[in-house]
């Protein structure tokens, strides 16, 4: 656990990260982590004496399960669940694409490999429990959550892929769309995931420029320390880590 900003927690491991958003004494959590993540998301709470009763939502930034594992759990302890429309069929069992990477998607050589593997498999990333109701939004909305973070959707990563702006605190939570560690490699610092964790890494690409405008003093990944620095100066890291490559 620890406190990014004001109001402002992280949560998770040191390869996966999820957040509470708190303001006058209620919470949004921005992720849930991974399906053995609720009772972290609980301890998270109670530090900052608060119960799972005063989450007045969970946004998801896409349905990955190491990112809405535990939302299942949540939502049958009366917590709202809200997504993007385009990641709703993914989050109820509906999907016909690909899901997500399998350990043989990756480079099985690389220790790195295996020490994320491990992490999240602890954590419960290889189960996650379908949901039953998604209340959608969609591109540009202002959810009524505190923090009143805005929908920014950056497909690529996955359809309904969304980063979530929260002005007044000048804080962006990119999720998957920018991150700042190399989960399988390369080192750590802006950069996009790797390609095999993508539904389209051009896509993705393309969704760096919705974040260019976007007024923010910091960057909160869904992997990886906080960027400090405004979303502009993050994605012209980001991209010349891409031409580097």
């Amino acid at each position: 656990m620890e406190t990014i900003a004001d109001g402002i927690i992280r949560l998770g491991s040191r390869l996966h990260n999820f957040y509470l958003l708190i303001e006058g004494g209620k919470a949004t959590a921005i992720d849930v982590g991974c399906s053995g993540d609720l009772g972290t998301l609980v301890e998270g709470l109670a530090a900052e004496g608060l119960t799972l009763d005063d989450v007045e939502g969970i946004v998801l930034t896409h349905a990955h399960a190491d990112h809405a594992g535990a939302a299942r759990e949540a939502a049958d302890k009366g917590v709202t669940v809200h997504a993007h429309r385009d990641e709703v069929d993914r989050l109820l069992g509906k999907y016909e694409g690909k899901e997500a990477i399998t350990p043989l998607d990756l480079p099985l050589w690389k220790p790195a490999v295996w020490t994320f593997l491990s992490t999240l498999a602890r954590r419960g990333v290889l189960k996650q429990p379908r949901l039953i109701d998604v209340t959608e939004f969609d591109d540009g909305d202002t959810l009524d959550l505190p923090g009143k973070p805005v929908v920014i959707h950056t497909p690529g990563h996955t359809e309904g892929h969304t980063a979530f702006h929260v002005p007044d605190k000048k804080v962006l939570f990119s999720g998957d769309a920018m991150v700042t560690i190399g989960l399988i490699g390369p080192g750590p610092g802006p950069q996009l995931m790797p390609k095999q964790f993508h539904n389209d890494v051009d896509l993705a690409t393309a969704s760096l420029e919705r974040l260019e405008g976007i007024e923010a003093d910091m960057v909160l990944p869904g992997h990886g320390d906080a960027y400090k620095g405004t979303p502009e100066s993050m994605v012209e890291k980001v991209r010349a880590r891409l031409g580097a490559a």
